[in-house]
């Protein structure tokens, strides 16, 4: 019962920091993004073979995540 307890009370605490922190919330969605677009070209580079679309639909990976990143950083700042 304590460790259920503690674990809820440090996920609810981080939660907490995590929103009120900028810094912390910023650097977590660089984290992210980062890692999100680099899996996504990964695939992309292991499941397509023509160069032309690879590097097509890398682009517009990387538009998306741009967008993406600008509206969260709009919504949280």
């Amino acid at each position: 019962m304590l460790s259920w307890f503690l674990r809820f009370t440090f996920l609810v605490f981080f939660v907490f920091s995590m929103f009120l922190d900028f810094e912390f919330l910023f650097l977590f969605l660089n984290i992210f993004f980062i890692h999100f677009f680099l899996g996504i070209c990964a695939i992309f580079q292991d499941y397509l073979h023509q160069n032309e679309i690879k590097i097509f639909i890398i682009f517009l990976t990387r538009l998306f995540t741009f967008f993406m990143f600008s509206t969260l950083l709009e919504l949280f700042f």
